[in-house]
């Protein structure tokens, strides 16, 4: 185990090693692209642009056509037939007022240089010391000089007369000659690749020719490489230079000796580069530049690809003690309060900082040439931000592996402190406290970027700055938009797991994981509501279940002996007994068992209707025509009661879907309602009406006694309406009535306005069919089939139905 930790330490250790020998190799291909002389031009140059057609070999032919041009006036002023004239006057001048004017030739002029202590040296510049003077020397005595032959007017001077000693004569004379002897020596005497023929003819036909290849003709030279030729009878030159020199034609001008257009120029530079110069140099140079370029970027690109590569596997494996294995190892730095981490971060950068720019500029001093300084400055603070921002980041990646990043915060602890009171907070409060935050957040963000705007500078780092500070608050405002719609989209998770419920899906579940903050303790109470509700309806479906079971099975075994009772007191009332009070008892046996029947299948029907145990016969049901056979079934019970029924139904047939026989019994139990408790000699109404394509049913009528009970309560088991039970009844008729119209897809409602009771049955109208003979059947006459199933073929059944009846 130790083993395996020491070689995968080791394996890290060689990871920083190498990431930190990229890192070199990126800084070194990109500082030699930085302090490249071609750095700026794009990385065009390498393969489109050649040392020929560069700026820098341009401006040397310049500069080189400029001095040509200053030796074809050195040359006829120092030079006599071709060669140096030491004894040639140079300098006209008077020693004074009225004096005779008088010479001074060249070689006077650098005896007395020499008798001064003034010399060329190897590079003719003129240097030296001057030595004391004695007191008759006269090299302090100004002259005026009138002539110069040295220093022709397009140098230096309008033509005026000048003073000056004897000394700054000699000194003025000696640099010029000095020029000359630079210019012949680099031009003329010395091999050089720069070929140059300048001819000016006069109107006699006599050159005057200036050139370093006397054996070449203007067309050779023409063919050496890059070439200039300027005719001086055309305004058109002739050139394959990228760049042409500037004010050739106007040197061309001023030097013509002869007022016409019989001259040219002729200058090309061999790009073969035979010889040693400044150009043959510079094209090395370029050409190393060059190879420099290329191999920095190819430094810069591999040792950015290695430290990337390297600093990804140094990710990966930081903060592990051994492959494979998910324990962390932090260190004591990673255990401080992050908040107190990253200031002490950013003070020790800033020390590291100041230590490298004391330390680094007196080491570039050292290395670096003074022009480079600027840029090494910049490259060492930036390789100190860079290991700064890379030990910091691997901290807070070690706490991120070990999860710990938030548990070492400052804010952490602030936010558990205060968790029982924003806990507390309402919606309110809490959103209210969140949009006071978000608005002095963005004022603030939003001020810094206009104040930043204002002020602005042309800096890249600012720049970036800016724009970093835009990203930020475009993103803090996207963020806050993200909340704000999680939020909506969690609360209406929660609307929809409270519709679900109301609906009466009492077992749906919320997924309190899509949920955060509040609205996940809300979430919670809505699944234990949810859990809670199911529990009470299983167990009250269970109920339920069991009081069916129990009323069936109960009713059952009751039968039984019921029957025997009932056929045993049909069978007495046979033997026709005389004596008149066994009679009325075999009579009040009859009623009563009846009436037990009667009873046991009304709580029969009742517990099937409720738990939907019933097996329904759905068809297409005319509700005109039933009401007005119910009506019939039940006129002489009305006309017992001294009850009048009145009835109004429309002239069409309303179809429906229903079970015939459940929607009789739910009429029968309607009226048999309003037979025992509706006043008597008081209207009975009973309509049909056709309404928003549903059919109607309506049955009102006025309570003989006080109906202190509402609509809700008058639909439940065993409730009646006489609170007194002076009548007959079990209190299940309209319990069952409202059952079975609900297992019928109907509605069943109770209305109560006083002493008038009313109800309603509805059904959707399948269709209307028009009445062709309105004639309604007998229902006296025998052979009639109700739609309970039953024949009216004698009173016998009709007295059956009505003690059906609760």
């Amino acid at each position: 185990m130790t083993e395996d930790r020491n070689r995968f330490r080791l394996r890290k250790q060689v990871l920083t090693l190498l990431h930190v020998m990229f890192v070199l190799i990126a800084v070194a291909g990109i500082s030699a692209m930085y302090l490249n002389a071609n750095y700026g031009k794009g990385i065009k140059w390498i393969y489109n642009e050649a040392y020929e057609d560069s700026d820098s070999f341009c401006s040397q032919l310049q500069n080189d056509i400029s001095k040509l041009f200053t030796y074809v006036g050195y040359r006829d002023m120092f030079e006599t037939n071709g060669k140096l004239d030491m004894h040639k006057p140079i300098v006209v001048y008077t020693d004074g007022p009225g004096a005779r004017k008088q010479t001074y030739t060249l070689d006077q002029i650098v005896r007395y240089a020499k008798t001064r202590g003034y010399y060329l040296d190897d590079n003719f510049m003129l240097t030296g010391s001057p030595i004391s003077m004695e007191e008759d020397d006269d090299s302090d005595k100004e002259l005026t000089i009138d002539y110069q032959a040295y220093n022709p007017e397009f140098i230096n001077g309008d033509g005026i007369p000048v003073r000056m000693t004897k000394e700054d004569l000699a000194l003025d004379i000696l640099e010029h000659l000095g020029e000359y002897y630079s210019i012949y020596y680099n031009y003329v005497e010395k091999q050089t690749n720069l070929q140059f023929r300048i001819v000016y003819t006069t109107d006699q036909g006599t050159e005057k020719i200036y050139t370093n290849v006397p054996d070449k003709t203007k067309e050779e030279i023409m063919q050496s490489g890059k070439y200039l030729y300027v005719p001086g009878n055309s305004i058109k030159m002739e050139s394959n230079l990228a760049v042409i020199p500037v004010d050739v034609a106007s040197y061309l001008e001023i030097w013509n000796p002869g007022d016409n257009d019989r001259y040219y120029l002729a200058v090309a530079v061999d790009t073969s580069y035979p010889n040693t110069d400044s150009y043959s140099m510079e094209a090395a140079e370029y050409r190393e530049a060059r190879s420099n370029f290329i191999t920095g970027m190819a430094g810069a690109a591999a040792g950015s690809a290695g430290a990337l590569l390297t600093l990804v596997f140094l990710v990966i494996l930081s903060g592990h003690v051994q492959e494979g294995s998910t324990d962390i190892r932090l260190f004591p730095l990673d255990e401080i309060y992050i908040e107190v981490f990253l200031p002490l971060w950013v003070a020790a950068t800033a020390v590291a900082l100041y230590v490298g720019r004391y330390v680094g500029n007196r080491l570039m001093s050292l290395f670096f040439e003074e022009s480079q300084w600027l840029y090494w400055s910049k490259m060492i603070n930036r390789l100190i931000l860079y290991a700064s921002i890379v030990f910091c980041s691997f901290s807070l990646i070690r706490r991120y592996k070990a999860r710990t990043l938030w548990k070492t915060s400052v804010v952490r602890l602030a936010l558990e402190a205060s968790k029982d009171y924003i806990g507390h907070a309402s919606y309110a409060v809490r959103t209210g406290l969140c949009y006071l935050m978000f608005v002095g957040i963005s004022s603030a963000m939003i001020c810094g970027i206009l104040l930043m705007y204002v002020f602005r500078e042309e800096k890249l780092s600012y720049r970036i700055l800016f724009y970093i500070c835009i990203a930020v608050f475009v993103g803090l405002n996207g963020w806050i938009y993200h909340q704000l719609f999680r939020k909506a989209v969690q609360r209406d998770r929660l609307d929809e797991a409270v519709s679900n419920i109301a609906k009466g899906d009492t077992s749906y579940q919320i997924s309190v994981a899509l949920l955060s903050g509040k609205e996940k303790d809300m979430g919670r109470h809505i699944n234990n509501i949810s859990t809670g509700l199911e529990r009470a309806l299983q167990e009250k479906v269970k109920s339920e279940r069991l009081k069916a079971d129990l009323i069936t099975n109960v009713s059952h075994d009751i039968k039984t002996p019921l029957t025997s009772i009932i056929n045993y007191v049909d069978l007495l009332k046979r033997e026709r007994i005389q004596d008149p009070k066994i009679a009325a008892y075999l009579e009040v046996l009859d009623q009563k068992s009846q009436r037990l029947k009667t009873l046991t299948e009304d709580l029969v029907e009742a517990s099937k209707a409720s738990s939907g145990n019933m097996k329904l016969e759905v068809s297409d049901i005319d509700l005109v025509e039933l009401v007005q056979q119910t009506n019939g079934e039940f006129e002489e019970r009305f006309a017992m009661r001294k009850l009048e029924l009145v009835c109004n139904v429309p002239d069409d047939i309303l179809i429906i879907r229903a079970d015939g026989r459940r929607l009789w019994r739910v009429l029968e139990n309607l009226y048999t309602n309003a037979v025992k408790y509706a006043m008597e000699h008081s209207r009975v109404y009973a309509d049909v009406v056709e309404q928003d394509g549903k059919a109607i049913f309506i049955i009102k009528n006025v309570s003989e006694n006080p109906l202190n009970i509402s609509p809700d309560e008058i639909t439940e088991r065993f409730v009646r309406g006489d609170v007194s039970r002076t009548t007959e009844g079990s209190g299940l008729g309209l319990s069952i009535a409202k059952s079975l119209i609900q297992l019928q897809k109907g509605v069943f409602q109770i209305m109560i306005d006083g002493d008038l009771f009313k109800a309603m049955v509805s059904f959707p109208i399948e269709r209307v069919e028009h009445k062709v003979d309105k004639v309604l059947p007998d229902l006296e006459s025998p052979g009639i089939t109700l739609p309970s199933g039953k024949e009216k073929n004698s009173g016998e059944t009709k007295q059956d139905s009505v003690q059906d009846c609760s």
